[in-house]
């Protein structure tokens, strides 16, 4: 494992690394800082969980868990998760992948496939505010030659909203701007925005379909927009 000075690592906002030089990088600092991971699991559940150690093969990482025992069926039965951690100041994201069960030093763990890459991201400026399940909220996306994607809003806030896209078949890179997005409300007329994607990650969901969550920023909102923000932030 390459020594990594946890407190002289820097990181750049909206970072897509996909050497594993850097990728181990970043995941030695977590790991040498001890900062907690959060699994992000279907139907916006998460566990906590820390890095226990790092393969210096790069060919697999060992999570604990940190939510106690019950937390490990979860992480067991899903093919590929996305873990989040926080790092002065910023967001740090990687999925892993293949899941088995190990016992390190009479701890069980959980040993996962070497992530083959890392996004980092500013915290939010503006919170989210998640959308309820009883008034969702749709959003259709425009993916040329007259075809759109359906996804459905699950988080908003006068920044942009979090996006959960199933099935989807289109990979935004980091910084794509989409225009035209319409977004659907139930028993009102539809909203017209522009977006651009900021980060998309895949989901593995509760019935076995795969997804992907979509973290996307408003650009230049209209009156409308900025009122079903605040709808859905005073909630």
């Amino acid at each position: 494992m390459s020594s990594t000075d946890a407190r002289a690592i820097t990181l750049s906002p909206g970072l897509v690394s996909t050497s594993s030089d850097e990728v181990e990088r970043v995941l030695s600092a977590l790991m040498a800082r001890r900062e907690p991971l959060a699994a992000l699991l279907a139907g916006g559940a998460d566990s906590r969980w820390k890095l226990r150690s790092v393969d210096p093969m790069r060919q697999y990482i060992v999570v604990e868990s940190l939510s106690g025992g019950g937390a490990i069926p979860a992480l067991l039965e899903r093919r590929q998760v996305t873990f989040v951690a926080e790092f002065g100041g910023m967001y740090i994201e990687f999925p892993a992948s293949d899941p088995v069960l190990v016992t390190e030093e009479g701890a069980r763990s959980v040993r996962m496939g070497f992530p083959k890459v890392t996004v980092s991201r500013q915290q939010r400026a503006h919170p989210r505010a998640p959308v309820p399940l009883d008034m969702p909220v749709h959003c259709a996306i425009p993916a040329g030659a007259g075809v759109a994607l359906e996804g459905q809003i699950m988080d908003i806030s006068e920044g942009g909203l979090g996006l959960l896209v199933r099935g989807a078949y289109l990979v935004p890179a980091p910084g794509t701007l989409i225009r035209g997005w319409q977004i659907e409300r139930p028993g009102k007329g539809s909203l017209s925005v522009d977006l651009e994607v900021r980060h998309c990650r895949p989901l593995a969901l509760a019935d076995g379909a795969s997804a992907q969550r979509w973290g996307c920023q408003f650009v230049n909102p209209s009156s409308e927009v900025k009122e079903l923000m605040r709808l859905f932030a005073s909630e």
